[in-house]
């Protein structure tokens, strides 16, 4: 199988090692109270799968929301999409 390719907002991530190596540096820049958590379950099928998410301090307040979409192909992420809500105003 083909390296993943990770599609963000701003960016274009391929292969395991850059994508994992980019998700520990977004991990460091905001700290070790930083938390994601998942909005509900996961739904999918047909290898496509959701899930939508929070994220921000642990005890603070919400700093992004979003979804995360995934094509799996023989049971390992292929591509991935990241998608940000918009801020709340």
């Amino acid at each position: 199988m083909a390296e993943p390719i990770m599609y963000e907002p701003t960016n274009i991530v391929r292969g395991r090692a850059v994508i994992s190596e980019g998700a520990g540096a977004l991990l460091e820049r905001f700290g070790p109270a930083f938390r994601f958590q998942p909005e509900g379950d996961a739904v999918g099928h047909h290898g496509l799968g959701s899930l939508s998410w929070k994220a921000g301090p642990a005890d603070g307040p919400l700093v992004v929301t979003g979804s995360d979409v995934a094509e799996v192909v023989d049971g390992r992420v292929a591509r991935l999409w990241v998608l940000l809500n918009p801020a709340k105003t």
